[in-house]
């Protein structure tokens, strides 16, 4: 589509047309469009399977009408939509040129069949007072594939090559070459999932050398471009605080093997390293493809990677985006989507019951331990983010506001209020039961409205399930469940 706007409907599924669009259709598709504009302009390609035999020296070739079609029919998702509409509109005024000969008509049509296929990354929009970074960086998108020298960036950015270099890497946070090579590497995989050669895709994504891709490549996405094909079919075992393993089941795959190396303030030096070395022992005899490490597990690197390919994923409190990181490392991006919408219609649904249950009355989350107590901010954690902000739940008095955590001394509780309290146990009975004693003696616990109404609950450990798709899913369910909302 050129020009125009308005429906068209391809057998039973209707999409919307409008300039950058583009179908594929095959022969026997049902088409109906509704027209919204009084001009339409739209391009026709017609493309025919050609099969290739060679006998002894001699080349034929000949038209193959094949059921198998060449591309997804129905709407094609395009990436660079403005660039294959210039191409398009290239291709139309070529063929009506007599100075263009059919084999330079030819090529341009493969070329414009590739994008197709192969669409370059979309290039970002230029805005604000650096324009001329972002025009580099445009330039890096359009010419990507060939050699980009670093003069002739900081010829269009207006500046210096120092300059230009300093005052990119304060921007973007990485240097310029650092940046192209980001979108050579997000193109290649582009090329790997449609199952082109490794060799193929060096060339494609402008790295010219297939080893120094490889090399690139890993130093990027963390696996070689081998184990990216392949990433469907790996064994992954995981080394994690952050039930890494429960992202895979969330994804429809199940963890080879689990580590847990982190040292809790319960367990002697001894207990750790001995149940260091049965996890360690247990990762060896599982054999993965790939292990997924969190930064906790840092200490552990070497030994990891000599167990197999260890990929260490950035912290952030941002549970998504590393779930996100996970899904595509094992090749499971749509699973990931649908876990994302799944969960944003039940946190929805929930929040509507969860409203008319609670009304006004405010909730706390606090964990124990042997000689404080602590009470989950509103903000800085996935749990706090669940709980306060998705699901509108109003806070307590003693929950801080912008804030991750707030500890509060045993021995000198301040005064807070709350309708509804629930505590995590974080360690083993004896402390919690020494901890409850001295809470139960507090004025501040006796006077607070959770305790008054019988509203203190004991939870499983949210804090610890609010990284993962299912632990989320398992918190609102356990709100869900709650006598005042479930009796709604």
């Amino acid at each position: 589509m050129i020009q125009g706007k308005g429906l068209l409907r391809i057998d039973h599924e209707v999409f919307p047309l409008e300039t950058g669009e583009a179908f594929y259709i095959k022969p026997k598709m049902k088409l109906e469009a509704i027209l919204e504009s009084a001009d339409v302009e739209c391009y026709l390609l017609l493309l025919h399977r050609v099969t290739f035999s060679r006998h002894k020296e001699n080349w034929t070739a000949f038209r193959t009408d094949e059921d198998a079609p060449l591309l997804p029919p129905g709407r094609l998702q395009l990436v660079a939509a403005k660039s294959i509409v210039e191409e398009t509109r290239q291709l139309y005024d070529d063929s009506r040129s007599p100075s263009v000969h059919e084999s330079q008509l030819q090529l341009t049509f493969q070329s414009l069949i590739r994008s197709f296929l192969h669409p370059a990354p979309e290039e970002p929009p230029i805005e604000g007072a650096s324009r001329g970074i972002d025009q580099s960086i445009q330039y890096m998108y359009k010419h990507f594939r060939d050699k980009v020298k670093l003069d002739t960036l900081s010829h269009i950015a207006g500046l210096t090559q120092t300059s230009y270099s300093r005052s990119f890497k304060k921007e973007k946070g990485v240097s310029p070459v650092e940046y192209l090579n980001r979108i050579r590497i997000d193109y290649s995989k582009q090329l790997l999932r449609q199952d082109c050669s490794i060799k193929e895709v060096a060339g494609l994504a402008g790295f010219g050398n297939e080893f120094y891709f490889s090399r690139m490549f890993k130093r990027e996405t963390g696996v070689t471009p081998t184990l990216y094909v392949r990433r469907k079919q790996l064994r992954v075992a995981v080394a994690t605080c952050f039930r890494y393993q429960d992202n895979l089941l969330a994804l429809g795959a199940e963890a080879a093997a689990a580590m847990n190396g982190y040292k809790y303030a319960e367990q002697s030096e001894s207990e750790h390293q001995q149940l260091l070395q049965t996890q360690l022992n247990a990762l060896r005899q599982a054999r993965p493809d790939l292990i997924l490490a969190d930064f906790r597990h840092m200490p552990f690197y070497e030994q990891l990677k000599q167990i197999a390919p260890t990929v260490v994923l950035e912290f952030t409190m941002d549970w998504r985006k590393n779930h996100r990181r996970i899904a595509e490392l094992i090749g499971r991006e749509k699973e990931a989507q649908q876990n994302f919408t799944q969960l944003e219609q039940k946190v929805s649904y929930a929040r509507h019951l969860l409203s008319d249950s609670f009304g006004d009355e405010t909730i706390s989350l606090l964990r124990l331990y042997p000689d404080k107590i602590r009470v989950q901010g509103s903000s800085g954690h996935p749990v706090n983010e669940l709980l306060y902000k998705e699901l509108g739940l109003k806070p307590g008095s003693g929950v801080p506001i912008k804030e991750q955590v707030k500890d509060f001394p045993l021995a000198n509780l301040s005064p807070f209020e709350t309708d509804h309290l629930f505590i995590f146990k974080h360690y083993p009975s004896q402390y919690d039961e020494e901890v409850f004693s001295q809470l139960q003696e507090s004025p501040s616990w006796c006077g607070m409205q959770a305790f008054r109404s019988g509203r203190i609950r004991i939870i499983t450990n949210w804090v610890a399930l609010s990284w993962t798709p299912i632990g989320q899913n398992q918190i609102i369910d356990e709100l869900l469940l709650l006598p005042s909302v479930s009796a709604r």
